[in-house]
């Protein structure tokens, strides 16, 4: 059985609360190869862990910033080397969230072939004024370190895997990465449950998920759909995220609903199930896993140019952009029409079934292990 590490830079790096389920997934999939996935953990010892924050104190980095302050990324690397010289031979290993340490010192003295994966960069998310980098406004200069450690990853692991085309081009030009050697991979997902009904297409019922309102240009949706309202004076919207107060005929708030409770995804579920269009018209999203959720619930989904969102999805979804209120009430009228939605949503749940999470490990394996140990069979 192929032995694969899965380097994320948290004490359980495969918990479904790291960067949206991402490396839960992609651990769910290699085990759906048959392979083996062996965490490597990221545990500082309390002696190493307190003087390092202290330092970082003193220094005046708080939250983000100290996190990933120089000293810190040094101890991790450290803590994470040893993890994986604890966990004995490995055939590959998979690198995530490499900002936030140095991966080829983590790598040092381990043979295995390493894939690194993201949906994008810092770089890259520093030239958009509404991505999260530049909205939490973190200093250029801190960003900029933090994209050089992945740079460094990206050119010292033997592929760098990324979810779409749009982030591959900014791997290779801005990170100097041979094309060679860097892979649009996809993005995977949690297929949403459908309810054994039939849906009915006759009533627009929009669907919203975002956690970050700002960002996902929850405001802009609102809008758009009570101008929606006027022609169709009977189209719902469900909002699902930190959204405000709403008081407007036809829009239901339900919050926060987080991935780890049952309860509250059974009710996303539902959610998923009743809607005929999921809209979110981000003002900045490299590859959102809820497009695709979303999708594989058989729904059309309304995509942003701003990322590389619109390419998870590609012809199954429209793509607007989110700074154009007439372009988003246009494509949400269009789906108000019960015909193009279903056709739209038949085509979308399509292309999700070929995103799975089991499909871009075998993507990153084949990628990996080609001159190595041979593809995944």
């Amino acid at each position: 059985m192929i032995r694969i590490g899965l380097l994320y830079p948290n004490e359980d790096p495969a918990s479904p609360a790291n960067w949206s389920g991402t490396p839960s997934g992609l651990s769910e999939g290699f085990k759906t190869l048959g392979m083996e996935v062996i965490q490597i953990p990221c545990c500082m010892p309390e002696l190493v862990r307190l003087p390092v924050a202290l330092l970082s104190r003193i220094r005046g980095a708080r939250g983000t910033l100290a996190h990933r302050e120089p000293i810190y990324a040094m101890a991790r690397s450290v803590a994470m080397a040893a993890a994986l010289r604890r966990v004995g031979p490995l055939d590959a290993v998979v690198a995530m969230g490499t900002d936030m340490y140095d991966l080829p010192r983590v790598m040092r003295g381990c043979s295995a072939p390493v894939a690194t994966y993201d949906d994008g960069n810092f770089t890259l998310f520093l030239r958009y004024e509404d991505s999260d980098l530049r909205r939490s406004g973190f200093p250029i200069a801190a960003v900029e370190s933090w994209a050089r450690r992945q740079a460094l990853a990206c050119q010292s692991a033997n592929v760098a895997c990324v979810s779409t085309p749009w982030a591959k081009k900014s791997v290779v030009e801005d990170f100097a990465v041979p094309e060679s050697k860097v892979y649009a991979v996809g993005m995977g997902h949690r297929p949403r449950s459908v309810l054994s009904e039939p849906r009915d297409w006759t009533t627009p019922r929009f669907l919203f998920v975002g956690v970050d309102w700002g960002r996902k240009n929850g405001a802009a949706v609102v809008e758009a759909f009570a101008r929606v309202r006027e022609r169709f004076p009977n189209a719902e919207l469900d909002l699902v995220g930190e959204h405000p107060a709403i008081d407007l005929p036809g829009v239901t708030g339900h919050g926060f609903l987080p991935r780890e409770s049952k309860p509250a995804q059974d009710l996303l579920d539902r959610l998923f199930a009743r809607a005929t269009a999921f809209v979110l018209p981000s003002l900045f999203d490299p590859s959102p896993i809820a497009y695709l959720e979303a999708a594989s619930a058989g729904l059309p989904v309304i995509a942003t140019t701003c990322g590389g969102a619109g390419e998870l999805l590609q012809d199954s979804a429209i793509s607007v952009d989110p700074y154009d209120r007439e372009a988003l009430v246009c494509a949400m009228l269009l789906l108000a029409d019960r015909d193009v939605a279903q056709t739209m949503g038949t085509r979308a749940a399509a292309r999700a079934a070929e995103s799975t999470w089991q499909s871009v490990a075998r993507r990153i394996a084949d990628n990996l292990l080609v001159g190595h140990q041979g593809c995944i069979r």
